[in-house]
């Protein structure tokens, strides 16, 4: 039953094995960035704990959840999450947290390119800690391209950046 789960052990890298739909469900523990080029992939975090600490490049469709993305192993990144041109990147529950000494923002969306429309992303009950200046730097500018539902800011930021956002909840 335990090896029916498919779980990622923890530190084992998310290598992309097909051309699209690649799928991994990790373990608690922590995991290293990932650069990942296929449409359709699938992270999937088990318990809390599951742990993406260096910088993380999305370059093709997919959905994240139940993970948390931190620079413990990279302090110096310019952004937690790159989403590329052309990608529609879904977040949901998952835990974005930059150390107290970033002056960088925590997720990048790319604006669009020649004959590629920009990177659009959801965030769904998401947590943003920390960070810098920009939280989301949307590079398009377009809100309407970056929807935030039901997230919490935990970052000293006003807002999450050039978003659309819907219920997020801030402490003052």
């Amino acid at each position: 039953m335990v090896l029916s789960l498919r779980l990622s052990p923890p530190g084992s890298p998310l290598v992309e094995s097909r051309k699209e739909a690649n799928a991994w469900t990790l373990a608690g523990g922590v995991y290293p960035g990932f650069e990942h080029t296929a449409d359709h992939n699938v992270i999937r975090g088990l318990v809390a704990s599951s742990t993406l600490s260096r910088r993380c490049r999305i370059e093709g469709h997919a959905s994240v959840s139940g993970v948390t993305f931190d620079d413990d192993g990279d302090l110096g990144t310019p952004e937690l999450v790159s989403v590329g041109p052309g990608c529609a990147v879904s977040f949901v529950n998952c835990v974005f947290r930059r150390g107290d000494g970033s002056v960088d923002s925590i997720v990048r969306t790319a604006a669009a390119g020649a004959g590629v429309v920009a990177a659009v992303a959801s965030f769904v009950g998401c947590t943003f800690i920390g960070g810098g200046a920009t939280t989301i730097n949307n590079a398009s500018g377009v809100a309407a391209g970056v929807q935030m539902v039901g997230c919490v800011n935990l970052t000293g930021n006003a807002t999450l950046g050039t978003v659309t956002e819907t219920g997020t909840v801030k402490i003052l």
